[in-house]
């Protein structure tokens, strides 16, 4: 695992950031003390260098010299006394010669050590009536101390922040870049034709296991449409040669015929009908499958869409001697493509007709009572064994007890595909006798 791959990770380059601004943070923080350390410590200097500047001024001027040689005698360690003629010549104390700088009546300045006085020490001037001039300081080491003692504090405080920065980025981002590696292998197995593999995520929720049920969920979809696109191949090639041979013979025997029989040719129009109508299911499929998500997404009333199917269908219910029940309920609304659940249910509705006894029963009812909304089409037809409620699912499956019964196996294949658009789920379950289809209208979480 390379440096370069842990620096380009997201992990490590905001623990970087975060480290950063807490160093700066941390920085902007002891700069603050010291500043206001040292600014204090040195004003206090300076209030008492001026105390002991004005205590010295009021002694008369023949006793001066005297009070400062005293002053040595007593605090000749601490403080410095010193005592120059007008025109800076050494009088007197433990400063020989005025530093760089000092001005009678000026600031403060900083003076280096001395051999006279081993210290560094803050210096003040003031110029006596005679024309003196008379010098005053303290030792200021400890203050230089403290000030690198804050300095080094500060600098050396930064520099393990920014180790502990880089240290814990390169550690947080090496469980990261070890969970890409494994998706990346996933990526490369799917890539090399392996649609079965999934990419692995963890218990942790973030967002490369959301990344990864993203992909997974996507990858589900594919695998399920190439499934379906070589089942509709073989299927096409197998359940279309039927209705294409007997249109075939039956235009050869026209062929053969000095006279032409309209009902022969009624029954070749009826054979490609048939193959027509097979097409045109599947280019409806994949219309809907091909369609934006949204597109056509409004507020729809699924009462209304239940009663409107209900109204289509009650004729044709009425001819096949089958007694069609509707159940609406009160207004329910969703955000739906109201045109395309519309034609789920009718295709639904469609099929429970055609494959109900006369005299049985089909209902159409909107359910309300749960957690959310189901459209329910129940009838008491033959129904759909359970190791077959999949495969009924793809387009063009017919079971065996149902190749007498007109139509292309395309139905559910339509309801299948508006029910994905949607992102509903459907589910086929035993009516005891018959088939209940439920649609749950709402998106998987």
């Amino acid at each position: 695992m390379r440096l370069s791959e842990v620096w380009r990770t997201t992990t490590f380059r905001l623990t970087l950031i975060y480290g950063l601004v807490f160093a700066v943070g941390i920085g902007a923080l002891l700069a603050l003390v010291y500043v206001r350390s040292a600014v204090y410590m040195t004003h206090r200097v300076d209030r008492i260098l001026e105390a002991e500047a004005s205590a010295e001024m009021a002694v008369p001027a023949a006793a001066l010299r005297q009070t400062i040689d005293d002053g040595l005698i007593v605090n000749g360690r601490t403080s410095l006394f010193a005592l120059f003629a007008a025109d800076g010549t050494w009088i007197t104390g433990n400063l020989k010669a005025l530093p760089e700088g000092l001005t009678p009546g000026g600031r403060p300045v900083e003076a280096a050590a001395t051999p006279e006085f081993g210290a560094s020490a803050r210096l003040l001037a003031r110029r006596l009536p005679s024309g003196e001039i008379l010098v005053v300081g303290r030792d200021i080491d400890q203050l230089r101390e403290i000030r690198q003692i804050i300095a080094s504090a500060l600098i050396w405080s930064g520099i393990f922040i920014i180790v502990a920065g880089l240290a814990c980025g390169v550690a947080l981002s090496l469980g990261p870049l070890r969970r890409l590696r494994e998706l990346q292998d996933a990526g490369h197995d799917i890539a090399s034709g392996d649609l079965k593999r999934r990419m692995p995520s963890s218990k942790h929720g973030d967002e490369l296991d959301m990344f990864a049920g993203t992909v997974n969920y996507m990858l589900g979809e594919v695998e399920r449409l190439m499934a379906e696109v070589k089942t509709a191949s073989d299927t096409i090639a197998h359940d279309l040669r039927t209705p294409l041979t007997r249109a075939r013979a039956q235009l050869h025997r026209l062929g053969q015929s000095a006279a032409v029989n309209p009902g022969d040719i009624a029954r070749v129009t009826a054979e490609l009908d048939e193959v027509l109508e097979r097409f045109i299911a599947i280019l409806r499929i994949s219309e809907i499958e091909t369609r934006a998500r949204n597109a056509g997404f409004v507020t729809t009333d699924l009462s209304q869409i239940v009663v409107r199917a209900g109204e289509l269908y009650q004729p044709l219910a009425e001819e096949a001697g089958i007694q069609l029940s509707v159940a609406a309920g009160p207004a329910t609304l969703i955000e739906a493509d109201p045109k395309l659940l519309f034609e789920a249910v009718s295709n639904l509705a469609d099929n429970a007709i055609k494959f109900t006894p006369p005299g049985g029963r089909v209902l159409l009812m909107l359910d309300t009572g749960g957690e959310r909304p189901r459209i329910v089409v129940q009838d008491d037809g033959p129904g759909v064994p359970a190791a077959e409620r999949t495969a009924v699912l793809q387009r063009f499956y017919r079971s065996e007890r149902d190749q007498l019964t007109p139509g292309s196996g395309l139905g559910l294949s339509i309801v299948a595909a508006i029910v994905r658009l949607h992102r509903f789920r459907l589910e086929l379950q035993d009516s005891v006798p018959g088939l209940r289809v439920i649609i749950d209208c709402q998106s998987p979480t």
